[in-house]
């Protein structure tokens, strides 16, 4: 059948390659984003084929707007509630991800079951025998409390997945006895100890010259290894660089006043919101809300009215009112009602993807051009900055055409630079370029020869070319000498002090050594920070009692001993406390594994994101920035 349909190919090149140019176009069309207003069905992410819509993140911001209350205004929060919600939504699709993967399924039942003992833990979703209240019983206190039980349904399907990956997991992970042993000890044997330490001062070793410095750089070998260095090639551009190029006269400062009118129409309004989702509870939400209408146009007050019916969290204890806003503050239909309103008028109900809304228009005014000026000025020159420096250092790369970028950046007045060698660590730096941390890693990212896009840096945008990279290797003994000094100096000091400290405790016990605490007796387990070091933590377990351990060094580079002073045993392990103890230890190495299967997947998805997410459409991480940066339209 296969060489059938060889053949018939390539007797029908012509149509057939017109058949394929047909399909591949509608694979573009279905693939490319989407123009236009964003609507609540807007796809803003694709992790690995699982969507993520408008209408999901405005609900999952509107929860966190609850959990976060009053401490800022919803719009002083957005920026980070958004990242926020998006950031949940993008884990909950990667878990979901690894379940497909991992053949791992929860059904609408055990959901259900889920939901039903989660309300039956409320006295005000029960009847009088106990059991749970009817459907329209609930359905009308979960209006009246603001409860959303989709939400808390998405909620719960999503801990029964994370349950169900870890369980399967946890029978992956074998225990062995001397694991079980070990950490029964931690947890049941109870020590007493006490203890001291003792700072190390590398400050205090004199700079011994380069006699004795240089033979200790040889003798150190792959200590002052440097990983692959590179080197940039790279050319700025700030404001001094183009002068009167972004200066701002009066007659563009005008005219961006006049077209922005809209923006410079502030209102003062209070609302009233009830929740909506799907057509049914929109049809419901509309004849409440045009009932309450009837009731506010006959004098009911509306701030007082508000904090008793509206489900906007923020309108309890301000009667709903939204302060001063623009129309770019709020979503459209939103603003385009209190913009067709006069002062003191109700509208009719507006609906937008939070639900449907009843508007009190108390205030309008308009913002004067001398009002504006000052701050139509920097926005107008900061947006001249960005695309001249833009402009110019596209330029630069243009001319160069992958090459060379001196010649280019000099013809046009900004001169080309070269960093000094650095390594993709934090914290790297070179001279004339502070902006190196910010960049290292896309320095890194590029090959050799390549030249990035121009990028913003605060004051200035910066286009650079990876010049050359340095192998891994031991750098000349003048290019690291403060690094070998600092070696030499932390090496002598822990010298000093280990002698120090052996010799007091010979002459006078720990409390020559430093400031003696007493450890009272207890579980080391619940001694995280000592003994998550694997010497101190063996040091504890194995010194007998009346017994130093020996002298280790602390995470924190202080040099650590103790003396114990009693040890209880721990009891035997019974069946079921060994039983109990596994699973201890295979759920929480299961955590740890779900917790890396998830941050693999995560990068490995984000490396390809691909043309409008065609890989993310099938196994990748495509997120739409430009559906979350815009007003959102219903």
């Amino acid at each position: 059948m296969l060489r059938s349909f060889r053949q018939v190919f390539k007797s029908n090149r012509t149509p057939m390659a017109a058949v394929m140019i047909v399909v591949l176009l509608g694979l573009v069309a279905y693939l490319a984003p989407s123009g236009g207003a964003v609507s609540a069905d807007t796809v803003v992410a694709r992790i690995y084929g699982h969507e993520v819509t408008m209408r999901e993140l405005g609900e999952h911001m509107q929860e966190l707007y609850q959990r976060y209350g009053k401490q800022a205004s919803p719009e002083a929060l957005k920026p980070f509630v958004q990242s926020q919600a998006l950031r949940d939504l993008t884990n909950q699709k990667l878990m979901e991800e690894l379940a497909d993967r991992h053949h791992v399924v929860v059904t609408d039942e055990e959901v259900g079951a889920r939901l039903r003992a989660f309300l039956r833990q409320y006295p005000i979703f029960k009847d009088a025998k106990g059991d749970l209240k009817s459907t329209a019983e609930l359905k009308q206190i979960f209006q009246e409390v603001g409860f959303n039980p989709a939400m808390q349904e998405r909620m719960l399907r999503s801990e029964l997945m994370r349950t169900k990956l870890i369980q399967q997991a946890a029978l992956q992970v074998p225990v062995d006895e001397a694991w079980v042993n070990l950490e029964n000890r931690l947890r049941n044997e109870k020590v007493a100890f006490q203890q001291a330490s003792l700072t190390v001062d590398p400050a205090s070793v004199a700079d011994p010259g380069d006699a004795t410095l240089e033979p200790f750089y040889k003798a150190g070998g792959d200590r002052f290894l440097q990983p692959p260095r590179r080197i940039l090639q790279f050319v700025a551009v700030d404001r001094a660089a183009l002068g009167k190029d972004v200066q701002v006269d009066e007659a563009a400062l005008k005219a961006a006043y006049a077209s922005r009118k809209a923006d410079n129409t502030e209102f003062k309004a209070r609302h009233i919101l009830f929740k909506a989702e799907g057509e049914a509870q929109i049809q419901e939400a509309l004849a409440k809300a045009n009932l309450l209408r009837e009731r506010l146009l006959k004098g009911l007050d509306f701030g007082k009215t508000a904090e008793e019916q509206s489900e906007d969290p923020t309108a309890k204890g301000n009667g709903g009112d939204l302060g001063w806003f623009n129309a770019s503050k709020m979503v459209k239909p939103f603003s385009d009602a209190a913009a067709a309103m006069k002062v003191g008028e109700i509208s009719q109900p507006v609906r937008t993807q939070f639900g449907i809304h009843l508007i009190k228009l108390e205030g309008r005014r308009e913002k004067t051009f001398e009002d504006v000026k000052d701050s139509l000025a920097r926005e107008l020159s900061e947006s001249r900055f960005a695309s001249r420096a833009q402009e110019r250092l596209e330029q630069v790369r243009k001319r160069a055409n992958g090459g060379d970028l001196a010649a280019a950046a000099k013809s046009l007045g900004s001169p080309a630079q070269l960093t000094q060698p650095f390594s993709n660590e934090p914290g790297a730096q070179s001279e004339g370029l502070p902006e190196l941390p910010q960049l290292v890693n896309e320095a890194f990212r590029l090959k050799v020869g390549e030249v990035s896009k121009p990028m913003a840096f605060g004051e200035r945008y910066l286009l650079f070319r990876v010049q050359s990279e340095l192998p891994e290797a031991v750098p000349p003994f003048k290019e690291v000498r403060a690094k070998a000094l600092t070696a030499y100096r932390l090496e002598e000091a822990r010298k000093a002090a280990v002698a120090k400290a052996q010799q007091a405790l010979k002459e006078g016990g720990l409390q020559a050594v430093g400031t003696v605490t007493d450890q009272a007796s207890g579980p080391l387990s619940g001694l995280r920070e000592l003994v998550a070091h694997p010497g101190i933590r063996k040091a504890l377990l194995d010194t007998a009692v009346g017994q130093t351990t020996p002298v280790l060094w602390t995470q924190d580079g202080k040099l650590w001993v103790a003396k114990i002073t009693s040890r209880e045993p721990a009891p035997a392990l019974t069946f079921e406390t060994r039983r109990s103890l596994i699973q201890d230890l295979q759920t929480g190495e299961a955590q740890k594994l779900l917790s890396t299967e998830m941050q693999a997947l995560d990068q490995q998805g984000r490396l390809r994101p691909g043309f409008s997410s065609l890989w993310g459409h099938f196994g990748g991480i495509y997120i739409n920035t430009s559906a979350v940066q815009v007003p959102l339209e219903d």
